[in-house]
Formats: C-alpha cells, sequence, structure tokens
C-alpha cells in the first residue's frame, strides 16, 4: 500500500517517498501557498529543537490536459503501447530533481544525532501538516495510514460508479471477442488490464537475461497492436473514467497537502 501512496500521492520526504509536499491549488484555480507555510513551520519547530533546517518548496507543473484525449491516447499507444516495453527500446534519460537542500545536513550526522534529527524533523512536519492544512494526524504511520485509506476510497468509488460499470461490461466483452485476456471486468481492472498482462510479458522474458532493445522491439510491435484494440474496445470507458479518476485523485492530493496534477 505505501507504493501506492507515493504513486498516486507523490508523497513528502516525512514519508520517505521524495520531496516534501508542493503548494497546492484551491477550489478557485489560485495557487495557495500552503508548502512554503508548512516549511516555515518546520524550520522554526526544528529550530526550537536545536537542529537547522532549510525550508524547501517543490512545485510541479499542473496539467490541464484532458487524460481522456482520443487522439493523444491514440498517438501515444501507437508508439508506446501500454508503456512496457518501449521503456526498453526508448529508454528516457533518469529524472532530475532539486537536491533536497537538508539531506546535506543528514549526511554529516551518524548514530544517535541522525535518528535524534529525523525524529524531530518527522514530529515537526506532521505539527507543520496540524497547524498549516488542519490534518488531525498524530504521526507518520497515521499520516500514511489516512492517505491509504482515502486511495482506497477512491478506487471503491471507481468500481461503485454507475456509469463506469455500465461502460465496463461492452468494453470486457469487446476485449474479449478480440482475444484479449480478461480476469475482471471492474472498472480499476479494466484500467490496469494492459499494463498488468505485458508487465507480465517483460518478467517472464527478464527471467532469461537482460533485455535489451533488439529483443524487446518484436514484444512492443505486439503490445502496440494490444493497447490499440484495448483503447478502441474502451473508448467510451476511458472518457469517463479518466477524468474521473484525475478529479478524486486531486481531491485527495489537495486535502493531504499536494499540487493538483
Amino acid at each position: 500500500m505505501r507504493v501506492l501512496v507515493c504513486g498516486l500521492l507523490g508523497l513528502a520526504v516525512l514519508t520517505g517517498c521524495g520531496q516534501a509536499p508542493a503548494a497546492v491549488a484551491d477550489n478557485g484555480g489560485a495557487t495557495v501557498d500552503k508548502a512554503r507555510e508548512r516549511e516555515t513551520v518546520i524550520a522554526t519547530c526544528m529550530k526550537q529543537k536545536g537542529f537547522t533546517y532549510t525550508p524547501s518548496v517543490s512545485t510541479p507543473e499542473k496539467s490541464d490536459a484532458n487524460p481522456a484525449d482520443y487522439a493523444a491516447m491514440k498517438a501515444d499507444r501507437g508508439k508506446n503501447g501500454f508503456g512496457v516495453f518501449s521503456a526498453v527500446v526508448y529508454p528516457k534519460p533518469p529524472e532530475t530533481r532539486a537536491p533536497d537542500p537538508n539531506q546535506a545536513t543528514i549526511d554529516t550526522l551518524s548514530g544517535a544525532r541522525r535518528e535524534a534529527y529525523l525524529k524531530i524533523m518527522n514530529e515537526c512536519r506532521v505539527t507543520a501538516l496540524r497547524q498549516v492544512d488542519g490534518l488531525k494526524v498524530t504521526s507518520v504511520a497515521d499520516y500514511q495510514d489516512q492517505m491509504s485509506t482515502e486511495i482506497e476510497n477512491i478506487d471503491k468509488d471507481l468500481d461503485a460508479d454507475p456509469k463506469l460499470l455500465e461502460l465496463a461490461a461492452p468494453f470486457a466483452e469487446c476485449l474479449k471477442s478480440e482475444g484479449e485476456r480478461v480476469t475482471s471486468a471492474k472498472p480499476l481492472a479494466l484500467s490496469v488490464r494492459g499494463i498488468e498482462v505485458w508487465m507480465e510479458q517483460s518478467e517472464q522474458l527478464g527471467k532469461t537475461g537482460k533485455v535489451t532493445a533488439v529483443a524487446a522491439r518484436p514484444y512492443l510491435a505486439k503490445e502496440i497492436r494490444s493497447a490499440l484494440v484495448d483503447l478502441e474496445c474502451g473508448k467510451d470507458f476511458y472518457a469517463a473514467f479518466l477524468p474521473l479518476q484525475k478529479r478524486l485523485t486531486n481531491e485527495a492530493r489537495v486535502k493531504y497537502g499536494f499540487q493538483e496534477r
């Protein structure tokens, strides 16, 4: 569940997932720099405990693109399929992020001093989340548990949505008629079905040794065909599923102190 939380909400340093929460957007679309306010609270709290802390805010770009744009999805799938074997055929350079300015401080510490710093930092982060965002959290673990529950609720809402259930049935039947493997006709399962199928294929191929771009190309060609079939069968489904998933996820992100995406 921790991996799922990190993936969907992009967690902060206090959870070990990456950088601190960025600025959030209010319902009117205006940027509200709560992140800076949180960082200031953390720095003050740390100073009171005898530690130095440099406020740091990372603000990812917000995308207003329609996640269910059919033409864009078709173009992407026509090149990358579900994004499994294309990662081998068209490798991307690793993402570069500005280093956390406090990591240098942490790296100079060892033993009990390092443990004390991390303990106080997490306590101060929780204090900031309570003061700035009004979250009723008692610890880092509690913060993670609440977000895990939030994500589970998003999954349940997607799988219980009447419109998605109505569209999922013909989507699943179309896939079956095209020879695609379908193990569940639930909306969430259908949305990730293709990726899971081809990830399994990739893992099987990986057992024979390192997968090269040359070896991956014929698999990518098959994956692309499968992805385009999936898109055609699920055209109406994705037009309803993806915007709803994005809205629910953004609501969760804003609630827990992250910027919308």
